[in-house]
């Protein structure tokens, strides 16, 4: 969060390889404009064929989620990994779901992904446009569906590369149940140079990177109509440096200097009753608590920010099928959270609207709090089969919340009409809104009578299915967005510290050419073409979001050598994201003999086009008699060293006159060597 300063702690954050891309289909289901992994769902235990093709992508090192950032209108806020950003909305705009349950985040602070690659069943990404059984998101939804334990002799699998080692078992308990257990381990931090990094940017390293992550399912059946599920999941993040005199963190801030801390906890275990009843009627109903805690410190013991969010929950969806060609689907969820802090911190005011957050330092604030927010909502959605060619989803949802006493009712519409055998239009619409930042209403450090914000999606696509297992579909986009923080002037008291006062708006358009699998290869092309700004309502000042990238193209193929080798590549090109560029130095007015920057025209400039190609080579084996595969990934195998960030050279610097900047550059070629065996 800005306010943080946590922009500081980004080093610790940035010292292990992205990953990238997977294999997907873009279709446009009735009820939703989305990017969807498509797969048979008669048996869930089963990993689909498209699941697998996401493990398989080069560049994700096996890690089943990582590919997101492949697919059209998806980019990272790093070098290949980080929060996703989706179609011109914020990061901080999405939600992330398993198994139909919140989940605290799905992507460590390192890039990868929480989840094994064994027991992804399904993923879909609803980037504009879902329906109205999502809610509290107005950017993308990610919805992960973890597949069910298969009734088998218990079976142990073991993954072992140079960044990770995790281990999963499974297999039945009795005749009418199973479990399988997964836990994993990053193993970067114990290959780390910690002398050469402190040699290099004043960084003392005490704990390198390093993440955890879990998963069980324990699964009863009833017959053949009842399901009771059992789960549990988490991860944690961790990191620690001490910033020395000669860090850029401790130039820019001295009061940064010092031990730093990250580290990242959640859990989550949930309770889940699945039936599935005649002529298509179904009902889905679970309870859970999730919880996640964030500690993190800087400056030695000076600063800290501690915070808990604890959520109980319980979500129900009920679906039946009216007449001939009506499936009615309606359902609901109750949210009842508590975000607790304990702080002691400058509070910088800026959003991501401001591009010189180190320039909005204010007071220091030394608090702690609890509050309690409850929402519920509710949907009804009929999904019409007017013809065999033509169905209209019509949807409508109202969500409500206790904490800004908000209630809003969003309609969705979505439409799918095949026009000429193998041509598919397709088009939806609807209203959305989400919470507010936790951390800018908070009191003391925020204002607690922020509203909501909310957005407008429409869409427009075409799809044609070729021969030989080839399609090519274009999608076009508008959001808008209201109601957007705005940072106050840190030095006018008579202003709440933020306000609504920020709208945005994003358009693209994306083409996505796909080849299954077939003759030995598969493989697909995303270009997408984007525009995304943000303006201050106040002084009706637009700007270029902060993430906006113009241009994006994405290659992907994976081809089977012979019964043993496969060999895949993935090629990444994107247009320079904006930035603000330094034209100057300052006095810095809270410390003496420091300097910070003076910045131009805000989002004005770009930076140099980012290229990557990321290549993997699989072969089959069998060790000791049992069967497993041999990994090898070359990460960034071109070695472009890309720009991701330009900043003051405090080192360098000497004068007014004669400032230096600084290319922040990402990972070098990154070469990875794992392994797995079945027992």
């Amino acid at each position: 969060m800005h306010s943080l300063k946590s922009c500081s702690l980004v080093p610790l954050l940035l010292l292990a390889p992205g990953a990238t891309s997977f294999a997907v289909d873009t279709v446009a289901d009735p009820a939703v404009e989305e990017t969807l992994v498509q797969g048979r769902k008669s048996d869930y235990s089963v990993i689909t064929e498209n699941a697998q093709k996401i493990i398989d992508v080069p560049g994700s090192l096996g890690d089943p989620l990582m590919a997101v950032f492949s697919l059209p209108g998806v980019i990272s806020a790093g070098d290949g990994g980080g929060a996703p950003a989706v179609r011109g909305s914020s990061p901080s705009d999405n939600r992330y779901l398993v198994d139909g349950a919140p989940a605290g985040y799905v992507f460590h602070a390192f890039s990868t992904s929480i989840f094994n690659e064994n027991i992804i069943q399904d993923f879909q990404l609803f980037s504009a446009g879902f329906g109205p059984q999502y809610s509290n998101a107005i950017g993308g939804v990610f919805d992960i569906k973890l597949r069910d334990p298969r009734a088998q002799d218990f079976a142990t699998k073991v993954d072992l590369s140079l960044l990770r080692a995790g281990v999963f078992t499974e297999g039945q308990v009795s005749e009418n149940s199973a479990l399988y257990f997964s836990g994993r381990a990053s193993l970067i931090q114990y290959f780390f140079d910690e002398d050469e990094a402190e040699k290099e940017d004043g960084i003392r390293v005490q704990d390198a990177p390093e993440d955890t992550d879990y998963q069980f399912k324990y699964q009863y059946r009833l017959g053949d109509n009842h399901k009771f599920t059992l789960s549990a999941n988490g991860a944690s993040d961790l990191a620690a440096a001490e910033f020395t005199e000669l860090s850029t963190e401790v130039l820019e801030e001295p009061d940064f200097a010092g031990n730093a801390k990250i580290e990242n906890t959640f859990h989550n275990q949930n309770l889940r009753w699945q039936y599935t009843g005649e002529q298509g009627t179904a009902l889905d109903a679970q309870i859970g608590h999730y919880e996640n805690n964030q500690d993190t410190f800087w400056g030695g013991d000076k600063y800290f920010f501690d915070m808990t969010t604890a959520d109980n929950y319980a979500l129900v969806n009920f679906s039946f099928i009216v007449g001939s060609n009506h499936n009615v689907t309606l359902g609901g969820e109750y949210h009842s959270t508590d975000y607790r802090y304990d702080a002691r911190f400058i509070n910088y005011v800026c959003t991501e609207f401001d591009p010189d957050c180190e320039l909005r330092r204010g007071e220091l604030v030394d608090a702690e709090d609890e509050i309690r927010i409850k929402e519920s909502s509710v949907y009804l959605n009929d999904h019409w089969q007017m013809t065999e060619r033509f169905a209209l989803d019509l949807g409508v949802q109202s969500h409500y919340n206790d904490y800004t006493e908000e209630t809003f009712t969003h309609p969705r519409l979505a439409l799918s009409w095949e026009f000429i055998d193998n041509w598919t239009l397709t088009s939806s619409a609807g209203t959305y809104n989400r919470l507010p930042d936790i951390d800018k209403t908070f009191p003391e450090i925020g204002n607690t009578e922020l509203d909501s914000p909310t957005s407008e999606h429409f869409t427009l696509g075409i799809k044609q299915e070729l021969a030989n297992d080839w399609s090519w579909s274009v999608t076009t986009y508008y959001k808008t967005m209201d109601d957007l923080p705005l940072a106050s002037d840190i030095n006018d008291t008579t202003q709440p510290l933020y306000t609504n006062n920020v709208e945005g708006e994003a358009y693209g358009m994306d083409l996505f050419i796909s080849k299954e699998r077939t003759d030995r290869w598969y493989g697909w092309l995303a270009i997408s073409a984007s525009h995304s700004s943000r303006t201050n309502k106040l002084t009706d000042i637009e700007r270029d979001y902060y993430l906006d990238t113009p241009l994006v193209l994405n290659w992907v193929m994976n081809y089977q050598l012979n019964d043993l080798w496969t060999f895949g590549g993935r090629f990444t090109a994107q247009s320079g994201r904006a930035i603000t560029p330094i034209v100057g130095i300052q006095k810095n007015p809270w410390f003496e003999n420091r300097i910070l920057p003076v910045y131009g025209e805000p989002y004005s400039d770009r930076l140099p086009v980012y290229t990557r190609l990321d290549l993997r080579f699989q072969r089959e084996m069998t060790l000791w008699g049992y069967p497993g595969t041999y990994n090898i990934d070359i990460l960034n195998a071109l070695n472009r060293r890309n720009v991701t960030d330009r900043n003051l050279d405090y080192k360098r610097t000497t004068s007014p006159q004669n400032f230096k900047l600084e290319d922040e550059v990402g990972m070098g070629i990154i070469p990875a060597v794992g392994m797995s065996l079945t027992f």
